[in-house]
């Protein structure tokens, strides 16, 4: 399982007990895999394949921030970590598989070992500083 891009702080014990827990996803090309506006209950990380970010903006306008991505990538982690809702809609760009962790999987997994709850965390805020970092190149104005 592809673990490193997002979770770049846990040891190799820590992906076997996440392993344990995970589910696999398949999704065709042009599939919504998370739709802006949903409630979150599980965390992705991709497997395989390419995803596009979207997000609406005005009317049926839509602006693509970050992307795209693909495998070791984490999705949904956003409203994982703070319990909103998504922010943007994640379409299938070909063919993806997925590993799904449920929350409750998850949150069981971390209250049993706060050493891997630390590392976990640290990788997520990581995988998001990453993912911050890159949008921000895309929208900043050119230097002068």
């Amino acid at each position: 399982m592809k673990f490193d891009a997002c979770f770049s702080k846990l040891t190799d014990a820590d992906k076997e007990a996440l392993n344990a827990k995970a589910k696999t996803r398949q999704y065709k090309s042009g599939s919504a895999i998370i739709n802006e506006g949903d409630q979150i209950d599980e965390l992705l990380i991709v497997q395989s394949g390419t995803l596009r970010v979207v997000q609406s903006k005005r009317q049926a306008f839509a602006a693509e921030f970050i992307g795209p991505l693909g495998p070791g990538n984490a999705i949904g982690e956003m409203s994982f970590l703070d319990g909103g809702k998504a922010s943007a809609t994640i379409f299938a760009d070909g063919d993806v598989e997925a590993t799904a962790f449920s929350r409750s999987a998850i949150d069981e997994l971390l209250e049993s070992d706060s050493g891997l709850a630390a590392r976990f965390y640290l990788s997520l805020f990581i995988e998001l500083a990453s993912k911050l970092r890159t949008t921000n190149l895309r929208v900043q104005p050119p230097s002068l």
